[in-house]
């Protein structure tokens, strides 16, 4: 008869479950990743997986979770260093959100070995609004703020928000838009982004 887990145990398994499973994640993507290879890790039965999580599907898309919300945290962070200036602060948002995407190896592996495509498919439309409201949920909060004191134009901040995060994907097509004039071109779009957005005394110069 298996030995019964205290409640303690079972924490630290399961916390220990999600550490190595990112690990390996990070380094063979969702196709490739064994629940086999992760529990030899773990120095644990591959049943007892099965007692922390219903199936490999679920379980990374908690470590997905996990990960999305650190990296919020991380760009909340960066955004709120130019709270007072609107035009460093969308400009931060776009540069901290490509960081993240070729320096998270989470999301890096995601991108590359196309899981993306997976985790569209197991999340709900209402999951994915409610992972857009969040991932979203500062950045508008500070404008609304820069509207109401003179430094944002009486704009929809989604639409800003939305022409910003467009750039991004351009991030995948810098060698058909050519790389020598790439960083130029991005420069030139946040700028007319800002123009467009910003009053006067919300300018970075």
């Amino acid at each position: 008869m298996p030995r019964a887990f205290t409640q303690e145990e079972l924490e630290k398994i399961r916390a220990k479950l999600l550490s190595k499973g990112k690990i390996l994640f990070e380094k063979y993507g969702y196709k490739k990743f064994g629940i086999r290879d992760l529990t030899s890790e773990v120095g644990i039965a591959n049943g007892m997986f099965y007692r922390f999580f219903e199936s490999k599907e679920t379980f990374f898309l908690e470590i997905i979770r996990t990960e999305k919300y650190k990296i919020r945290k991380r760009i909340a962070a960066e955004i709120m260093k130019h709270k007072d200036n609107p035009a460093k602060a969308l400009k931060c948002f776009y540069r901290i959100i490509v960081k993240e995407l070729y320096e998270n190896a989470l999301m890096n592996t995601i991108l590359h070995k196309n899981e993306y495509s997976f985790i569209l498919e197991n999340m709900s439309s209402d999951d994915m609004i409610d992972e857009r409201e969040k991932s979203l949920e500062l950045i508008v909060e500070l404008m609304n703020d820069w509207k109401s004191k003179h430094l944002m134009k009486d704009i929809d901040a989604v639409e800003v928000i939305g022409a910003i995060r467009s750039l991004v994907y351009l991030n995948f097509h810098k060698e058909e838009i050519g790389l020598d004039q790439y960083d130029a071109i991005i420069d030139f779009l946040l700028n007319r982004i800002c123009d467009y957005a910003i009053i006067d005394g919300g300018r970075d110069e």
